[in-house]
């Protein structure tokens, strides 16, 4: 058996047009093409790479780490959504600054239904969004939903990077 996926993506007729074709898939060793191919792609250098911005991860397993590890709290609970940004700014800068990691932000549900939603909160839900900006992703390496006996769905649990 071949270890090849060959698929003629150039070809004018679609997949449905094709119902009869056969399509192989292989889960061993990759062919030659596919190391030359890999060989020609261009490394970054080392001073591209510490300018790129890595994401913000959403880590479902990090609530294992607040089991062992001490870590601080933040409340936006009565805060303004500007308000909130600005105090989870400064408080994960001066985090960052100290190489305190683990940090829970406690944004509150809100206390209104929206129709078929429950958890209408407003920072609670521009908190994701916060994350995607350059300015977060430079401090903050994960993030995820607290588990119930740290705040539940109201609070979430951040992981900082490490200051180098």
């Amino acid at each position: 058996m071949s270890h090849k996926i060959k698929l003629d993506l150039n070809s004018s007729k679609s997949l449905e047009d094709l119902p009869n074709q056969k399509i192989s898939i292989s889960l061993g060793k990759k062919a030659v093409k596919n190391k030359k191919l890999i060989s020609e792609k261009k490394t970054p250098s080392p001073n591209t790479a510490k300018n790129q911005i890595k994401p913000v991860v959403l880590d479902q397993q990090l609530f294992k780490q607040f089991k062992k590890e001490t870590f601080q709290k933040i409340d936006l609970h009565g805060h303004t959504v500007d308000e909130a940004h600005k105090a989870l700014s400064t408080y994960l800068k001066n985090n960052y600054n100290k190489k305190n990691l683990l940090h829970i932000v406690i944004t509150g549900l809100g206390n209104k239904s929206d129709g078929d939603g429950f958890f209408t909160g407003k920072i609670r839900k521009q908190f994701p969004l916060w994350l995607e900006t350059a300015f977060f992703q430079n401090l903050v390496k994960s993030y995820s939903p607290c588990k119930i006996q740290h705040g539940g769905l109201g609070a979430f649990y951040i992981k900082l990077r490490i200051k180098e």
